[in-house]
């Protein structure tokens, strides 16, 4: 009776472990002993499986579109520490628009083997982790549509910090094309915590040529 109680709970574990990598592997990196899988169909990433040694510690299904397919050549996985508390986290590129990538975030519990949905990072694009500032980067973009045909385009990168678990916008900088009246308008504001709101931005307006002789490397920190 033991035996066959022993070889049911066995039969059941190796059920457990196949039911939590379901999928073709598609990719899979290792950091600090432990194994990061992306799993899926063709070119389309359906699930993320976490394994220390063989054994599955975490699995999640993941929804991302196809414009993702084989992101830097890791199906647009990431493996970092996203809060700087030592451990690391998971991210994955749901979508790519340009320069704008979306990403799911799952934060490791501490010492638990399990991740947490971060809502908070996963609204972030083209995510960036400064380790020396712990600082967390976002970038956007906006096209307005002017008058006679002109348009304007916002590229923003936004500094963000850990405070009180809470991801909290420090600072933005951005560059503005007017193509109405050819010129640019480089922005830096900071956030007042206080106000809840970002401060009035210090601008400085520049010509094309200006532009082109001014090093703009941080705000496209992900080129």
């Amino acid at each position: 009776m033991k035996k066959a109680c022993f070889l049911l709970i066995l039969i059941l574990l190796l059920c457990c472990t196949s039911c939590a990598e379901m999928h073709d592997l598609l990719y899979e990196t290792e950091q600090s002993g432990i194994t990061y899988c992306v799993r899926g169909n063709g070119t389309r990433v359906k699930q993320i499986v976490v394994k220390n040694g063989n054994r599955v510690i975490w699995s999640k299904a993941i929804e991302t579109d196809s414009t993702v397919g084989n992101l830097d050549g890791c199906y647009g996985l990431g493996v970092a520490d996203l809060n700087f508390d030592g451990y690391d986290d998971v991210m994955i590129a749901t979508a790519v628009d340009g320069d704008l990538i979306s990403y799911a975030c799952f934060l490791r519990d501490g010492e638990k083997e399990d991740f947490d949905y971060s809502a908070e990072l996963s609204a972030l694009s083209t995510i960036g982790v400064n380790y020396s500032l712990e600082a967390i980067f976002g970038f956007t973009q906006e096209r307005e549509t002017l008058s006679d045909g002109h348009y304007s385009l916002c590229d923003q990168a936004t500094k963000y910090i850990w405070n009180g678990g809470k991801l909290l916008p420090e600072m933005y900088a951005s560059i503005t094309y007017n193509s109405k009246i050819d010129t640019y308008r480089y922005s830096v504001a900071y956030y007042d915590e206080e106000l809840n709101r970002f401060e009035d931005s210090s601008d400085i307006w520049m010509t094309p040529e200006e532009y082109a002789g001014a090093d703009m490397s941080f705000l496209y920190y992900f080129k």
